[in-house]
Order: C-alpha cells, then sequence, then structure tokens
C-alpha cells in the first residue's frame, strides 16, 4: 500500500546539518549534496527505517515526499469440523423442507427426488414397515399405478409444514380423489407424516400416521 504526500514549498533552508531523532531505528542515511551555478544547494536524502522508504528528492524551493510500507497479510480462519457438519446438516435439512413442499402434491403425478433420504430409510405405516431406499420407491411407485387405475383424479394438498424439534419435518397433509364409479363420488383421506433427520441432515425414518377418510 502507498501514501502519496502532496508536494510542499519553503522560502529557504537554513539548516546545514541532519542528525536523526532515534538513530536505532536508522538503517543508512545518505546526504549528497550539489552546488549549481547559481550558488543554491540541492540536497538529496535517502533512508530506510525498519519496514518503512522514504525518499526525500529535489530539496531546494521543492520538496517531495513518497512513503511506502507494506504490512502482513492474514489467512481467513478456517471453520472447524464441528460448523462444517452443522452449517451441511442446514443446508441439507432447508433442501429437505423445500423438496417436500414442491414435490408432495405431485405424487401421484410423476416420481419424487430421492436425494434427501439415506439409503437404508425405513417407511413405517400403522400396519407394516418397509426398509431401504429401494422398497421406498417401489411404495410410491404403486401409489401412482394403483392410483391412475381407481381414480379419474387423485391429488394431495399440503395442509402444513413445521418443526417439533430440530431433527424432525412434520408435513399434515390430504389426498382427494375421485373413484372411477358410474355414480358420483370423492373420497378424501387426511393424514401427517413425519420425517426424522440424522446429523448430515438426511431423512433416514419416514413414519405416517393419523390416517382417516371421508
Amino acid at each position: 500500500m502507498a501514501f502519496l504526500v502532496p508536494s510542499v514549498e519553503f522560502s529557504s533552508i537554513s539548516a546545514a546539518k541532519f542528525v536523526p531523532a532515534s538513530p536505532r531505528n536508522v538503517g543508512n542515511l545518505t546526504v549528497l549534496k550539489k552546488k549549481n551555478s547559481r550558488g543554491r544547494v540541492r540536497v538529496r536524502v535517502c533512508s530506510r527505517i525498519k519496514d518503512m522508504e522514504v525518499g526525500v528528492s529535489k530539496m531546494g524551493r521543492n520538496l517531495g515526499l513518497c512513503v511506502q510500507f507494506s504490512a502482513p497479510v492474514t489467512s481467513p480462519l478456517r471453520p472447524s469440523k464441528e460448523d462444517e457438519e452443522k452449517q451441511n446438516y442446514y443446508v441439507n435439512l432447508g433442501y429437505a423442507i423445500r423438496t417436500l413442499r414442491e414435490e408432495f402434491p405431485k405424487l401421484f403425478d410423476s416420481e419424487l427426488s430421492f436425494d434427501i433420504y439415506r439409503d437404508d430409510i425405513v417407511l413405517k405405516d400403522p400396519f407394516s414397515s418397509f426398509f431401504g431406499i429401494e422398497n421406498y420407491k417401489s411404495i410410491f411407485w404403486a401409489l401412482r399405478f394403483h392410483g391412475r387405475i381407481f381414480f379419474r383424479a387423485l391429488w394431495v394438498d399440503i395442509v402444513s409444514v413445521w418443526q417439533p424439534s430440530e431433527s424432525i419435518i412434520m408435513v399434515r397433509w390430504t389426498v382427494h380423489g375421485d373413484p372411477r364409479v358410474p355414480w358420483e363420488s370423492r373420497g378424501r383421506f387426511d393424514g401427517t407424516s413425519e420425517y426424522k433427520l440424522d446429523k448430515n441432515g438426511k431423512i433416514y425414518e419416514h413414519k405416517v400416521h393419523n390416517i382417516r377418510s371421508e
């Protein structure tokens, strides 16, 4: 970094000898004198003081001063492993909540994203349990397949999403369906999904409960 100080004009210079105020801080001091034909004296002084370089030039009517110094550059502190894990957890948590909000209503129309789940995920409902990501995918495929056979229209509404604790996501949902029957009818199913997350923010358990139909 460099600072430039504007030149200062002096009407005259009366001192003929220069003695540094703190000689211990001065490494080298050089004084050069030159007398021109008009009797004027030009003096050039160069000095080095620790990390600071000072150059004084053209000392007669005009005095120019240039100061340049350097400071150590410190690198930013690296976050600890615990801080990195916590940051990754909240990133994955936010991604999981956003994915559930956006994709759960499309459950019967398109395949979901499964990168928010662990490979050993467990699905529990009031009647049975299923283990592993492949079985988890098969359950949703079967829901879409049978939904298209038995219903003319089938869709999901997200009622609310909340977190009772930092490692749990709760989703309250309602399934609406128009069954394929000769008479006009509409079915409705209400339920709640509970998602549990590990320390990395990945879902390892999906529990479905409070299911009731109307």
